[in-house]
């Protein structure tokens, strides 16, 4: 295994790292039907066929993946988060289930992966985290893990800010631009919008690496 990274903390990594004691409990107990219609919206769209290679980048805990993990045995698959404690509980959590899933510590802005590592990446709640430039960044490296004709399934806040407090919340006019997809090379091929826990709107978003044209 390559050695854990970055030193770099970012701002929000002390909060979440607090509700690491009741994070898992939290989405599936508070979040109810809610929480697990969205998570397999999210899996719905993912359309796995059963062996590709597979990226929850903000993974946190691991539970999207594990899920993965344990519907299809056959996939390669793979977590990041920036939090060393989210990743021990995901690695934590295989181990008890007897899933096999790689887990890293690492920033979803300098993925510690080659070009072309991944069929299929996924992101959920996770944008909202990030500044403008790192939303940037962060499409970016998706796009650049992700073999040509990847896909890309992001579930994140949305859809556009209507006043200042949801512009600061999303830290934008978006919790993640749909133009950051297209600048990356991302072709988007399906948006639609549903609810998470507590009447939170979500945008789903599926978008295709394109070929480079060179």
């Amino acid at each position: 295994m390559e050695p854990e990274q970055p030193s770099y903390r970012h701002r929000f990594t002390h909060f979440t790292d607090a509700l690491i004691p009741v994070y898992n409990w939290g989405f599936n107990v508070l979040g109810g039907r809610s929480h697990e219609a969205f998570r397999r919206r999210v899996l719905e769209l993912a359309a796995l066929k059963g062996d590709e290679r597979l990226l929850d980048a903000g993974c946190g805990t691991g539970m999207l993946a594990l899920r993965i993990a344990a519907r299809h045995s056959n996939c390669a698959v793979n977590g990041i988060d920036l939090s060393p404690k989210m990743i021990a509980v995901a690695r934590r959590d295989a181990e008890e289930q007897g899933l096999t899933a790689d887990f890293r510590v690492g920033s979803i802005t300098d993925l510690p992966y080659p070009d072309d590592s991944f069929d299929v990446a996924i992101t959920n709640i996770m944008y909202h985290h990030l500044d403008l430039a790192e939303k940037r960044q962060a499409v970016a490296e998706i796009a650049r893990v992700l073999g040509p004709g990847g896909r890309y399934v992001s579930a994140e806040f949305g859809p556009r800010a209507r006043n200042a407090l949801q512009r600061h919340l999303a830290k934008g006019e978006y919790t993640l631009y749909p133009s950051h997809l297209t600048e990356a090379g991302l072709a988007i091929t399906r948006e639609e919008l549903g609810v998470l826990a507590l009447r939170k709107q979500v945008v789903y978003r599926v978008a295709v690496k394109q070929a480079d044209p060179t």
